[in-house]
């Protein structure tokens, strides 16, 4: 038995060298389809990672305000009496915002300067072009904002959205940084309260509170007033979970669409229109081959294929995405970012990466030869050479 499988082995292996430019084109949209999953499963395990490590780094506890079921923004008088809720550290407010900026809608985060001095201190490897704001009249922009609109270290920025405001471009952050500053504008809070007309209101506040403490604090928030929305950070986390996985799910579906294109190809190309192919199979049998040799050389040669096509898969994936910066596909996971990015995409590619793309072309190659090979082989090897 271990002897017949080789020399099968050794058939296959010789009849994918003696095809190989039909097994090529056939394995050609396989290819293509596997690179674009495994590329995007990466990006959205990497893209995953990162929020939910923005989350888990982030505050606590997140206060805004409801008004008709709604978030409104958040009134600057509740800051202090959200900051004596025993078990808060420290309040931070935000305001966040878009604007309009030439053919541009960047989001515009004010923060008072001192959070974000904090918050990028311990950061490894995150080291700002030029340098972080230091004054109310400068700002920290997005790499790929900066792209766009041609602003170096220096220019001068124009915010419009109740008023105008004029600012100093100090820094640009790096091609690592977080997605979300792709086309961001950080400013001081209160020079995006001026930009937006809001000097009263702030759009949300983040708590930061002592070990323990989250589910109290959120609680005794409940309690301070009733127009007050609590999320925690495990919310927030339920949050992102749920849009990845609707996101992931779009693509998913994509992709099978061209996978179910993809087996009848594979099938007219290698047996169904392939009549030299045939005409071997008429052979063989003719030969005195029994119809399960036939079908387990066949199912050998699409293992062969299929390990092909997958480690290539794997490789254009890889390349895709690590070093190209996936062009074409980080768009979909990440709405603001151009079609060629200039910044780094995460992406994790999992272990499970290669096998699943082996299964997948397994699942291919042998719904689209098993079936033709078997038809053919239980034919009178008369009709299949006439």
């Amino acid at each position: 038995m271990m002897a017949r499988t080789r020399n099968l082995t050794f058939a296959a292996a010789e009849n994918v060298a003696r095809n190989l430019a039909a097994y090529g084109t056939a394995a050609a949209g396989l290819v293509c389809g596997l690179t674009l999953l495994l590329a995007g499963v990466a990006i959205h395990e990497g893209v995953k990672s990162e929020a939910r490590a923005a989350v888990q780094d982030g505050a606590h506890v997140y206060c805004t305000w409801d008004m008709f079921g709604r978030d409104h923004p958040l009134p600057d008088t509740v800051l202090e009496r959200l900051a004596t809720i025993d078990g808060v550290e420290r309040v931070v407010p935000r305001v966040i915002g878009r604007v309009a900026l030439q053919d541009e809608h960047p989001l515009v985060i004010g923060v008072p300067l001192a959070e974000l001095a904090r918050a990028t201190r311990d950061a490894d490897g995150w080291s700002v072009e030029g340098s972080l704001p230091d004054d109310p009249a400068e700002v920290l922009i997005g790499r790929e904002l900066a792209a766009v609109l041609g602003l170096r270290v220096g220019s001068t920025l124009a915010l419009e959205a109740g008023t105008i405001r004029l600012f100093s471009v100090s820094g640009i952050t790096p091609a690592t940084a977080s997605l979300w500053s792709a086309k961001a504008i950080v400013c001081d809070i209160e020079e995006a309260q001026l930009a937006f007309g809001e000097t009263e209101h702030v759009s949300d506040a983040c708590l930061y509170v002592r070990a323990g403490y989250e589910t109290l604090v959120a609680e005794a928030v409940g309690r301070t007033d009733h127009h007050l929305r609590v999320q925690t950070r495990e919310v927030v986390l339920g949050y992102v979970a749920a849009g990845m996985t609707r996101r992931v799910g779009v693509f998913t579906v994509l992709f099978a669409l061209a996978l179910v294109f993809a087996i009848p190809a594979f099938a007219v190309t290698t047996y169904l229109g392939h009549t030299p192919r045939r005409r071997e199979i008429g052979l063989l049998k003719a030969e005195g081959w029994r119809t399960a040799d036939v079908l387990l050389m066949v199912a050998l040669e699409n293992v062969i294929v299929s390990i092909f096509a997958a480690a290539l898969a794997t490789l254009l994936a890889l390349v895709w995405v690590e070093a190209l910066r996936a062009p074409l596909i980080a768009s979909f996971f990440l709405a603001d970012l151009p079609l060629f990015p200039e910044m780094h995409i995460p992406a994790r590619f999992l272990p499970l990466a290669p096998v699943l793309a082996l299964v997948f072309s397994l699942v291919v190659t042998m719904t689209g030869s098993i079936y033709t090979t078997w038809r053919t082989a239980i034919t009178r090897p008369v009709e299949v050479l006439r």
